[in-house]
């Protein structure tokens, strides 16, 4: 079985080609090593499996449809998982334009590709941000998601919408995941976690988006249990569901902080510097991926913390100390 994985040099599509190589899927990479960071990182997100025989990197844009086209005429593609996309609450406000164009226009570019061509499972990754400032919490797939506080979650909810419209009218059949605040290795430079273990080993300052002396919090879930849900839906297509992928277990900015420098031993000095679109909370019910997909996540936050510390430590010193402001 190939399977098309967009935005394979980021976190959650290294990761997740990684895993389906592992399993015996042959991958078709697909990014275009934007300049949200560099691509020295996202070139070395890929590096263990770059050369691997069933893998085939291709660099090319998903908003140019031409580039597309090739691809999807010269391959035969059994599923399609997007991950490509612009991410960050932040920078999508001071730039929206590039989250619509990317966002929007690339995915609604691969779902006519995927119906031209007869492919029938697209797997699309929104997020959990699409919930806004809700006060009813858990959140439930069937919640009202029209009162985003940003335009990356904006172009995410408008790209869940374009999809429906896809499998209501191209028998293509759609699984949404909304993810919600993953942790793994391949950490995107510019997340908390990343920030966290890099101002507990080099003194950096951490920023604090969040209010910690409030009841704000953050779901936090370990990628591998993603990538499992993902190979699920690969295999068992739906027609159109949309699961969250959450660990059902908010923590406080506090927290993580606390357990950062438990695991690391070392104090973290932090910088307050709020920015506007984040949400208070973000709390996924996870009852519908448990029952459909067997979707059973067991790690506690500590033990992802552990896992990706220790990853981080065999890594080389160029790439522990990359700091990103963003």
């Amino acid at each position: 079985m190939q399977i098309v994985v967009t935005g394979v040099a980021g976190f959650i599509g290294a990761n997740l080609a990684e895993y389906l190589l592992e399993k015996g899927y042959k991958v078709l990479g697909l990014d275009n090593f934007n300049d949200y960071y560099p691509r020295k990182i996202k070139e070395f997100n890929i590096s263990t499996f770059v050369n691997h025989p069933n893998f085939k990197l291709i660099e090319a844009d998903i908003t140019n449809i031409e580039s597309l086209d090739t691809l999807f005429k010269e391959n035969e593609i059994d599923a399609l998982v997007h991950l490509a996309a612009w991410a960050g609450v932040t920078p999508s406000i001071k730039n929206p334009h590039i989250y619509a164009e990317t966002n929007y226009v690339g995915t609604d570019n691969l779902a006519t590709m995927c119906v031209k061509y007869g492919i029938k499972n697209f797997i699309f990754a929104s997020t959990s941000s699409v919930y806004g400032n809700n006060n009813q919490v858990p959140f439930v797939e069937s919640m009202d998601t029209s009162y985003v506080a940003a335009p990356y979650p904006a172009s995410k909810k408008a790209g869940e919408v374009l999809l429906y419209t896809y499998s209501l009218n191209h028998d293509l059949n759609v699984s949404i995941f909304r993810f919600f605040n993953p942790l793994g290795k391949y950490q995107r430079p510019d997340t908390a976690l990343t920030k966290l273990v890099k101002s507990a080993l080099y003194g950096y300052e951490f920023p604090l988006f969040q209010n910690t002396k409030n009841n704000t919090a953050r779901d936090y879930t370990y990628v591998m249990e993603m990538c499992k849900a993902i190979e699920n839906v690969i295999n068992k297509p739906h027609k159109y569901e949309i699961f969250n992928l959450g660990n059902s277990k908010p923590e406080t900015l506090a927290t993580l902080i606390e357990l950062v420098e438990q695991v690391t031993e070392k104090k973290i000095k932090t910088v307050e510097d709020p920015r506007p679109g984040q949400m208070e909370t973000t709390f996924a019910s996870i009852e519908k991926a448990r029952n459909i997909l067997d979707y059973q996540p067991t790690l506690t936050l500590r033990d992802i913390i552990e896992v990706y510390y220790i990853w981080f430590l065999k890594q080389p010193e160029w790439y522990q100390r990359e700091k990103i402001n963003k």
